[in-house]
């Protein structure tokens, strides 16, 4: 059949197909790295940087099935035989409404599951070109089934690990033994589940194609001598490590008033004659004040300017970071105030003192505090008396009994040492297995469409072009560079601080509800299994962690992804079909 009419919309569907990668890149990407990036194990930049090696790398080494992938047992591509042309529109179709729908869901900062935009998109193209009798109902009944088994499956088993590990190493007075004798234990579990599921799904390109056993035998005997390596060297490593860190910071500390949390200042002096000062901080202090401040949408008076106050603004990490080295006041309305400052700056008011100090960004903490000591001086210097913004509140009004508040729980330092790499390891499996499992929902469409075009049919026996899946890989890869930091920002600090404890306990018992219910035949979301385990952690960390109304939101999205991106691809379709192809 000859197919070289069609060449534009093969071409369109490149155009689109990376535009679709893009929109994998901005939002699904979150999944492996948001929370190592809300818990501090790596910077953003970091994070894209090993998402970028990994999602490319599996997605050549892994993908190769994506061929398979649009069908997803959705639709009988047999249907269209004789109207090749008609599945290709239907393929640039599923393409442009899944890619319109993710782009929209990372605007708003919502991870939302792109193997379920690309099932809605097929069946929408579906219902324009031949109607409901070419849909496989019951799989979209198995969708809206893993709106719910997929987050408390995840969740339960999130829970469950995080309680063992808090009560057995976190509560412990000191952490430290049982930590390291837990630690092979961590490592050995994080490489079995990984291995097994890059394993399970296959390799064709590297000709792994193995029996169920096998796979099994291979990936318990890796984890055994992973366990026994990480015993012989790293424990003894870091009990050294952490041996070391305890004796740095007895060298003086001071109470932060905010959260009790301890600071040692060293001063170290370079060749330039300035004096830089390091601070050392308790993991997760600055997510925590960062979410205490969030939550704090309560009416209060803005305070007077006579005041003999110091108050902070709220307006970005740094400030958030500020006070908590520091103590100083944070005063949840004062943001909105004297809107002619510069945004990124720290307003000082007091009544003999009122100055605005632009603020620099760091690339270091000993820069950073030391600015920050610059500016205690400065304050002293201008009379400037330092108070909680809690003493500042309306005396009339009641204030909550400190017995009946929850504290959050953070990390001990020696605690964010154990967890800091373990943490690390479990996003770059993560990453791996996601860029061959969902380079299928950014490409698989396009691989159809390439297949159809070369072949001039709807079957589709040959095997997926390398070049094919590393195109893919580019674009995810720059869709995290450009637009990832929005669902991360989601993932790893809006729902709920997170430490690296619990961090890596949401990566390591979501990878391992994804692999079991995939072999039992659970229909579960990847997505969703990590929003179910960021919110089951943080609710177990503290009543008050998890931000509610975004959870809302977020599942608003999934339960509204199918039918819009369904939508959209409809509307493609039918100009496509009506508007188009009659006249090519």
């Amino acid at each position: 059949m000859a197919m070289d009419e069609y060449l534009w919309m093969v071409i369109l569907g490149f155009i689109i197909a990376f535009i679709l990668a893009f929109s994998v890149g901005a939002n699904d990407v979150a999944n492996s790295f948001g929370t190592a990036v809300g818990s501090g194990v790596v910077t953003l930049r970091q994070a894209c940087i090993l998402a970028s090696i990994f999602e490319t790398t599996g997605s050549v080494l892994l993908g190769a099935k994506v061929g398979e992938t649009i069908r997803k047992g959705i639709i009988d591509v047999n249907l269209y035989n004789e109207t090749v042309e008609t599945l290709m529109a239907g393929e640039v179709s599923a393409m442009v409404g899944s890619a319109v729908w993710q782009l929209i869901a990372s605007f708003l900062r919502l991870p939302i599951s792109g193997t379920h935009c690309i099932v809605g998109s097929t069946i929408g193209f579906s219902l324009v070109a031949i109607g409901t009798k070419g849909v496989q109902w019951m799989e979209l009944v198995k969708i809206v089934a893993s709106w719910f088994i997929s987050p408390l499956l995840s969740g339960f088993m999130s829970g469950l690990l995080f309680v063992l590990i808090r009560i057995f190493i976190l509560k412990k007075e000191d952490p430290v033994p049982n930590g390291l004798r837990a630690l092979p234990v961590f490592y050995a579990a994080t490489i079995a589940i990984n291995v097994f599921s890059i394993m399970y799904t296959g390799a064709p390109v590297l000709g792994l194609v193995l029996p169920m056993w096998a796979i099994a035998l291979i990936s318990f005997g890796v984890a055994l001598l992973f366990a026994f390596f990480v015993w012989l060297f790293v424990c003894p490593w870091m009990r050294r490590k952490i041996t070391g860190r305890a004796l740095s910071m007895t060298h003086g500390s001071v109470k932060s008033p905010i959260s009790n949390g301890t600071f040692g200042f060293d001063g170290h002096t370079r060749s330039d004659g300035h004096v830089y000062h390091t601070v050392h901080k308790d993991s997760g202090l600055y997510k925590d004040l960062l979410h205490k401040i969030h939550i704090d949408r309560g009416p209060e008076e803005k305070p007077a300017q006579e005041s003999n106050y110091r108050l902070l603004r709220r307006n970005n990490s740094y400030t958030c970071y500020t006070a908590a080295i520091c103590g100083l006041p944070v005063h949840a309305t004062f943001r909105a105030a004297d809107s002619s400052a510069p945004e990124d700056s720290e307003k000082l008011v007091g009544d003999t003192v009122s100055y605005s100090k632009k603020r620099l960004r760091y690339d270091s903490y000993s820069s950073y505090c030391n600015a920050v000591a610059e500016a205690e001086i400065e304050a002293e210097e201008g009379g400037v008396e330092m108070k909680l913004a809690s003493e500042l509140a309306d005396p009339d009004q009641p204030r909550e009994d400190p017995a009946e508040e929850e504290k959050e729980e953070k990390d001990a330092p020696e605690v964010h040492l154990l967890f800091h790499f373990l943490q690390v390891l479990t996003a770059c499996f993560g990453s791996f297995a996601h860029g061959g499992n969902d380079v299928s929902n950014a490409i698989g469409p396009l691989v159809a469409l390439w297949l159809i075009y070369k072949q001039g049919g709807v079957t589709q026996e040959a095997a997926t072009p390398v070049w094919l899946l590393f195109y893919g890989g580019v674009g995810i890869c720059t869709g995290l560079w450009v637009w990832g930091r929005r669902v991360i920002q989601t993932m790893g600090k809006d729902l709920t601080p997170i430490t690296p404890s619990s961090g890596f306990t949401i990566e390591l018992a979501s990878a391992f509800t994804v692999v079991i219910a995939s072999n039992i035949g659970l229909p579960v979301s990847t997505t969703h299994c990590k929003v179910g385990s960021v919110v089951a952690v943080g609710w177990i960390r503290s009543r008050k962690a998890v931000d509610w109304r975004l959870f809302r939101n977020i599942f608003v999205a999934w339960f509204v992804t199918v039918p819009v991106a369904g939508l959209f691809s409809a509307a493609v379709m039918a100009l496509l079909m009506y508007g188009i192809l009659p006249y090519v």
